[in-house]
Protein backbone atom coordinates (compact mmCIF):
# COMPACT_ATOMS: atom_id res chain seq x y z
CA UNK A 1 0.00 0.00 0.00
CA UNK A 2 1.57 3.43 -1.06
CA UNK A 3 1.60 5.67 2.25
CA UNK A 4 1.93 9.14 0.35
CA UNK A 5 -1.05 10.97 -0.77
CA UNK A 6 -3.41 11.10 2.48
CA UNK A 7 -7.18 11.54 1.60
CA UNK A 8 -9.85 10.84 3.89
CA UNK A 9 -14.02 10.69 3.70
CA UNK A 10 -16.23 11.97 6.85
CA UNK A 11 -20.01 11.62 6.76
CA UNK A 12 -21.64 13.36 9.48
CA UNK A 13 -25.73 12.80 9.79
CA UNK A 14 -28.23 10.43 10.69
CA UNK A 15 -30.00 7.27 9.59
CA UNK A 16 -31.49 9.47 7.03
CA UNK A 17 -29.81 12.44 6.36
CA UNK A 18 -26.49 13.88 6.31
CA UNK A 19 -23.23 15.51 4.38
CA UNK A 20 -19.81 14.62 3.68
CA UNK A 21 -16.64 16.14 3.00
CA UNK A 22 -13.02 15.68 1.97
CA UNK A 23 -11.12 18.32 1.83
CA UNK A 24 -11.26 20.25 5.13
CA UNK A 25 -9.25 20.35 7.81
CA UNK A 26 -9.27 17.22 9.95
CA UNK A 27 -7.89 15.78 13.17
CA UNK A 28 -8.76 12.47 14.62
CA UNK A 29 -7.51 10.05 17.57
CA UNK A 30 -9.57 7.16 16.84
CA UNK A 31 -9.29 4.00 19.26
CA UNK A 32 -10.41 0.24 18.71
CA UNK A 33 -9.94 -2.32 21.07
CA UNK A 34 -11.68 -5.52 22.02
CA UNK A 35 -13.17 -4.40 25.29
CA UNK A 36 -16.67 -4.41 25.32
CA UNK A 37 -17.00 -0.81 26.20
CA UNK A 38 -17.85 1.27 23.13
CA UNK A 39 -14.65 2.68 21.01
CA UNK A 40 -13.73 6.24 21.61
CA UNK A 41 -12.76 8.99 19.07
CA UNK A 42 -12.23 12.42 19.14
CA UNK A 43 -12.88 14.40 15.45
CA UNK A 44 -12.03 17.84 14.74
CA UNK A 45 -13.29 19.80 11.91
CA UNK A 46 -11.47 23.18 11.00
CA UNK A 47 -14.84 25.67 9.63
CA UNK A 48 -17.75 23.87 8.56
CA UNK A 49 -20.28 26.43 7.13
CA UNK A 50 -22.71 27.50 10.11
CA UNK A 51 -25.07 25.76 8.79
CA UNK A 52 -23.46 22.67 9.10
CA UNK A 53 -22.47 23.79 12.50
CA UNK A 54 -25.76 24.13 13.71
CA UNK A 55 -27.07 21.00 12.63
CA UNK A 56 -24.53 18.77 14.51
CA UNK A 57 -24.85 21.42 17.78
CA UNK A 58 -28.49 20.82 18.00
CA UNK A 59 -28.26 17.06 17.71
CA UNK A 60 -29.90 16.77 14.37
CA UNK A 61 -27.00 14.73 13.38
CA UNK A 62 -25.94 12.47 15.77
CA UNK A 63 -23.48 9.89 14.06
CA UNK A 64 -20.11 10.35 12.58
CA UNK A 65 -18.58 7.67 9.68
CA UNK A 66 -14.57 7.92 9.23
CA UNK A 67 -12.85 6.66 6.46
CA UNK A 68 -9.13 7.75 5.72
CA UNK A 69 -6.37 6.59 3.38
CA UNK A 70 -3.78 7.16 0.62
CA UNK A 71 -4.88 6.40 -3.23
CA UNK A 72 -8.34 4.98 -2.08
CA UNK A 73 -10.18 5.44 1.98
CA UNK A 74 -11.31 2.80 4.14
CA UNK A 75 -13.38 3.05 6.97
CA UNK A 76 -11.67 3.02 10.68
CA UNK A 77 -14.39 4.80 12.53
CA UNK A 78 -18.58 5.19 12.82
CA UNK A 79 -20.32 5.92 16.45
CA UNK A 80 -22.75 8.11 17.87
CA UNK A 81 -21.57 12.11 18.37
CA UNK A 82 -21.62 11.88 22.58
CA UNK A 83 -20.29 15.04 23.20
CA UNK A 84 -20.04 18.50 20.75
CA UNK A 85 -18.73 21.83 21.08
CA UNK A 86 -17.46 24.93 18.58
CA UNK A 87 -13.94 25.94 19.54
CA UNK A 88 -12.46 29.49 18.43
CA UNK A 89 -8.52 29.78 17.08
CA UNK A 90 -8.07 33.33 15.41
CA UNK A 91 -10.48 32.86 12.35
CA UNK A 92 -11.17 29.27 12.43
CA UNK A 93 -14.07 28.07 13.75
CA UNK A 94 -13.35 24.20 14.77
CA UNK A 95 -15.82 21.62 15.74
CA UNK A 96 -15.13 19.20 18.33
CA UNK A 97 -16.62 16.01 18.46
CA UNK A 98 -16.18 12.97 21.42
CA UNK A 99 -18.17 9.98 19.84
CA UNK A 100 -18.47 6.28 20.85
CA UNK A 101 -19.33 3.33 18.63
CA UNK A 102 -22.56 1.48 19.41
CA UNK A 103 -22.74 3.77 22.18
CA UNK A 104 -26.49 4.83 22.59
CA UNK A 105 -26.82 0.75 22.13
CA UNK A 106 -24.60 0.18 24.93
CA UNK A 107 -26.10 2.30 27.22
CA UNK A 108 -29.82 1.95 26.62
CA UNK A 109 -30.30 -1.41 25.09
CA UNK A 110 -32.33 -3.61 27.35
CA UNK A 111 -33.59 -7.41 27.35
CA UNK A 112 -36.57 -8.95 28.84
CA UNK A 113 -37.21 -12.61 27.49
CA UNK A 114 -36.99 -16.27 28.21
CA UNK A 115 -35.45 -18.42 25.82
CA UNK A 116 -36.53 -22.43 26.05
CA UNK A 117 -34.58 -25.39 26.99
CA UNK A 118 -32.15 -26.48 24.86
CA UNK A 119 -31.62 -22.93 23.81
CA UNK A 120 -27.28 -23.55 22.85
CA UNK A 121 -25.25 -20.28 23.60
CA UNK A 122 -24.64 -19.66 19.44
CA UNK A 123 -28.89 -19.11 19.65
CA UNK A 124 -28.97 -16.93 22.56
CA UNK A 125 -25.92 -14.95 21.04
CA UNK A 126 -28.33 -13.86 18.16
CA UNK A 127 -31.11 -13.70 20.64
CA UNK A 128 -29.18 -10.79 22.17
CA UNK A 129 -27.55 -9.43 19.82
CA UNK A 130 -30.72 -8.48 18.40
CA UNK A 131 -31.83 -6.69 21.60
CA UNK A 132 -29.02 -3.77 20.82
CA UNK A 133 -30.70 -1.25 18.61
CA UNK A 134 -29.05 0.49 15.47
CA UNK A 135 -26.47 -2.02 15.19
CA UNK A 136 -26.03 -5.30 12.97
CA UNK A 137 -24.60 -8.25 13.61
CA UNK A 138 -20.64 -9.29 12.68
CA UNK A 139 -19.05 -11.92 13.03
CA UNK A 140 -19.79 -14.08 16.27
CA UNK A 141 -18.24 -17.42 17.52
CA UNK A 142 -18.92 -19.32 20.99
CA UNK A 143 -16.84 -22.65 22.46
CA UNK A 144 -19.58 -24.43 24.28
CA UNK A 145 -22.43 -25.94 21.89
CA UNK A 146 -24.24 -28.01 24.62
CA UNK A 147 -28.46 -26.82 25.16
CA UNK A 148 -29.16 -25.55 28.03
CA UNK A 149 -31.33 -27.78 30.44
CA UNK A 150 -33.56 -24.84 31.97
CA UNK A 151 -35.31 -22.42 30.01
CA UNK A 152 -32.76 -19.27 30.21
CA UNK A 153 -34.33 -15.69 31.38
CA UNK A 154 -32.95 -12.66 30.50
CA UNK A 155 -34.12 -9.69 32.21
CA UNK A 156 -32.17 -6.12 32.45
CA UNK A 157 -28.87 -4.47 30.49
CA UNK A 158 -28.46 -5.86 26.68
CA UNK A 159 -24.96 -5.28 27.65
CA UNK A 160 -24.74 -7.15 30.92
CA UNK A 161 -26.14 -10.03 29.25
CA UNK A 162 -23.83 -10.61 26.36
CA UNK A 163 -20.84 -9.93 29.23
CA UNK A 164 -22.00 -13.24 31.19
CA UNK A 165 -21.87 -15.01 27.85
CA UNK A 166 -19.04 -14.22 25.91
CA UNK A 167 -17.04 -14.88 29.51
CA UNK A 168 -19.07 -18.38 29.63
CA UNK A 169 -16.72 -18.80 26.48
CA UNK A 170 -14.07 -17.30 27.51
CA UNK A 171 -14.64 -14.51 24.27
CA UNK A 172 -14.63 -10.84 24.01
CA UNK A 173 -17.50 -9.12 22.77
CA UNK A 174 -17.50 -5.48 21.53
CA UNK A 175 -19.06 -3.48 18.65
CA UNK A 176 -16.64 -2.40 16.03
CA UNK A 177 -18.19 0.09 13.43
CA UNK A 178 -22.07 -0.38 14.71
CA UNK A 179 -21.61 -4.51 14.46
CA UNK A 180 -21.86 -6.74 17.24
CA UNK A 181 -18.57 -8.73 17.24
CA UNK A 182 -18.05 -12.01 19.85
CA UNK A 183 -14.28 -13.57 19.68
CA UNK A 184 -12.91 -16.04 21.49
CA UNK A 185 -9.74 -15.40 23.39
CA UNK A 186 -8.36 -18.32 21.45
CA UNK A 187 -9.52 -17.39 17.97
CA UNK A 188 -8.48 -14.78 15.44
CA UNK A 189 -10.37 -13.03 12.85
CA UNK A 190 -8.98 -15.70 9.19
CA UNK A 191 -6.38 -13.74 6.86
CA UNK A 192 -2.99 -12.96 6.38
CA UNK A 193 -3.55 -9.94 7.87
CA UNK A 194 -1.28 -6.66 6.44
CA UNK A 195 3.13 -6.36 7.41
CA UNK A 196 4.02 -4.11 9.48
CA UNK A 197 7.85 -3.78 8.63
CA UNK A 198 10.40 -1.14 7.89
CA UNK A 199 9.38 -0.75 4.35
CA UNK A 200 5.65 -0.74 4.92
CA UNK A 201 5.60 2.25 7.41
CA UNK A 202 6.95 0.81 10.64
CA UNK A 203 8.03 3.60 13.14
CA UNK A 204 10.75 2.68 15.34
CA UNK A 205 10.89 -0.88 16.98
CA UNK A 206 8.29 -2.83 18.72
CA UNK A 207 8.08 -2.37 22.46
CA UNK A 208 7.32 -5.02 24.38
CA UNK A 209 4.33 -3.59 27.32
CA UNK A 210 2.12 -5.22 30.28
CA UNK A 211 -0.79 -5.00 27.39
CA UNK A 212 1.08 -6.80 24.31
CA UNK A 213 3.56 -6.36 22.11
CA UNK A 214 3.15 -2.56 20.84
CA UNK A 215 4.50 -1.61 17.36
CA UNK A 216 3.86 1.77 15.67
CA UNK A 217 3.47 2.52 11.75
CA UNK A 218 2.53 5.07 9.42
CA UNK A 219 -1.57 5.08 9.18
CA UNK A 220 -2.74 1.85 8.19
CA UNK A 221 -6.57 1.23 8.02
CA UNK A 222 -5.87 -2.61 7.01
CA UNK A 223 -5.19 -3.44 10.73
CA UNK A 224 -8.25 -4.79 12.19
CA UNK A 225 -8.94 -5.31 15.33
CA UNK A 226 -9.76 -9.13 16.76
CA UNK A 227 -7.61 -9.87 13.27
CA UNK A 228 -3.60 -10.33 12.54
CA UNK A 229 -1.13 -8.67 11.41
CA UNK A 230 2.55 -9.70 10.26
CA UNK A 231 5.81 -8.01 12.22
CA UNK A 232 9.00 -7.94 10.58
CA UNK A 233 11.51 -6.33 12.60
CA UNK A 234 15.04 -5.69 12.69
CA UNK A 235 15.46 -7.16 16.41
CA UNK A 236 14.31 -10.72 14.78
CA UNK A 237 12.70 -11.81 18.38
CA UNK A 238 10.02 -9.78 17.62
CA UNK A 239 8.85 -11.38 14.28
CA UNK A 240 5.81 -13.22 13.42
CA UNK A 241 2.15 -13.23 13.08
CA UNK A 242 0.11 -11.57 16.09
CA UNK A 243 -3.40 -11.35 17.06
CA UNK A 244 -4.63 -7.36 17.15
CA UNK A 245 -6.09 -7.04 20.39
CA UNK A 246 -6.38 -2.89 20.18
CA UNK A 247 -5.39 -0.07 17.57
CA UNK A 248 -5.38 3.58 17.68
CA UNK A 249 -5.14 5.89 14.92
CA UNK A 250 -4.21 9.41 15.00
CA UNK A 251 -3.51 11.88 12.36
CA UNK A 252 -4.03 15.55 11.53
CA UNK A 253 -5.36 16.17 7.57
CA UNK A 254 -2.88 18.99 7.00
CA UNK A 255 0.08 18.43 9.68
CA UNK A 256 2.08 16.10 11.49
CA UNK A 257 1.96 12.34 11.07
CA UNK A 258 -0.70 9.67 10.51
CA UNK A 259 -0.02 6.87 12.90
CA UNK A 260 -1.24 3.52 13.50
CA UNK A 261 -0.38 1.85 17.13
CA UNK A 262 -1.28 -1.72 17.60
CA UNK A 263 -1.06 -3.47 20.99
CA UNK A 264 -0.88 -7.34 19.85
CA UNK A 265 -0.82 -10.60 21.26
CA UNK A 266 1.39 -13.76 20.37
CA UNK A 267 -0.01 -17.66 20.94
CA UNK A 268 -2.08 -20.27 18.73
CA UNK A 269 -5.37 -19.31 17.58
CA UNK A 270 -8.11 -20.64 15.41
CA UNK A 271 -9.60 -19.28 12.50
CA UNK A 272 -12.75 -17.13 12.44
CA UNK A 273 -14.19 -15.95 8.77
CA UNK A 274 -16.01 -13.19 9.00
CA UNK A 275 -19.77 -12.94 9.09
CA UNK A 276 -21.23 -12.96 4.89
CA UNK A 277 -21.54 -9.75 3.42
CA UNK A 278 -25.06 -9.66 1.65
CA UNK A 279 -25.68 -7.79 -1.79
CA UNK A 280 -28.14 -5.60 -3.00
CA UNK A 281 -30.60 -8.16 -3.76
CA UNK A 282 -30.17 -9.59 -0.49
CA UNK A 283 -27.86 -12.79 -1.73
CA UNK A 284 -24.92 -13.90 0.63
CA UNK A 285 -21.77 -12.99 -0.80
CA UNK A 286 -19.33 -15.10 -0.10
CA UNK A 287 -15.76 -13.48 0.24
CA UNK A 288 -12.72 -15.30 -1.69
CA UNK A 289 -10.78 -17.60 0.65
CA UNK A 290 -13.93 -18.73 2.33
CA UNK A 291 -16.42 -21.29 0.59
CA UNK A 292 -19.01 -22.04 3.75
CA UNK A 293 -18.02 -19.47 6.14
CA UNK A 294 -17.12 -21.63 8.82
CA UNK A 295 -14.58 -22.16 11.33
CA UNK A 296 -11.53 -23.66 10.37
CA UNK A 297 -10.03 -26.27 12.72
CA UNK A 298 -6.34 -25.34 12.06
CA UNK A 299 -4.43 -23.32 13.97
CA UNK A 300 -3.99 -19.72 12.35
CA UNK A 301 -0.90 -18.50 13.77
CA UNK A 302 1.77 -19.54 16.48
CA UNK A 303 4.41 -16.76 17.84
CA UNK A 304 5.61 -15.87 21.69
CA UNK A 305 4.49 -18.15 24.43
CA UNK A 306 4.20 -22.23 25.06
CA UNK A 307 1.71 -23.40 23.01
CA UNK A 308 -0.92 -25.53 24.64
CA UNK A 309 -4.51 -27.39 23.69
CA UNK A 310 -7.27 -24.75 23.58
CA UNK A 311 -11.06 -25.79 23.16
CA UNK A 312 -12.43 -25.87 20.03
CA UNK A 313 -14.32 -22.66 18.68
CA UNK A 314 -17.63 -22.50 16.49
CA UNK A 315 -19.20 -20.08 14.39
CA UNK A 316 -22.28 -19.01 15.69
CA UNK A 317 -24.07 -18.86 12.33
CA UNK A 318 -23.07 -21.88 11.43
CA UNK A 319 -24.36 -23.64 14.45
CA UNK A 320 -27.36 -22.31 13.85
CA UNK A 321 -28.00 -23.00 10.65
CA UNK A 322 -26.81 -27.05 11.21
CA UNK A 323 -29.33 -27.00 13.86
CA UNK A 324 -31.79 -25.58 11.87
CA UNK A 325 -31.19 -28.03 8.77
CA UNK A 326 -31.74 -31.53 11.67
Amino acid sequence: MKQFGRRYQLVIGNRSDGFMFDNLRIAFDVTKSLDKNPNPAKISVWNLTKEHRGAVLSGQYKTVALSVGYEATRLIYAGDIVKRNVLRDGMDFILALECGDGSKSFTSARVNMTLPAGTTDAEAAIALAGTMPDTTRGTMAVTRTSGSARPRVYCGNSRNALSNLARANNADWCIQDGAVVMLPANAALAGEGPLISQETGMVGMPQQTDNGLEVKCLCNPAITVGGVVRVESIEPHYNGGYKVVSVQHTGDYLQGDWLSTVICIGGTFQKVHKKKAHGADGAAVIPDDDDDNTIDGDELITNIGIEKRLPRVYSVDDLVRRRGAR
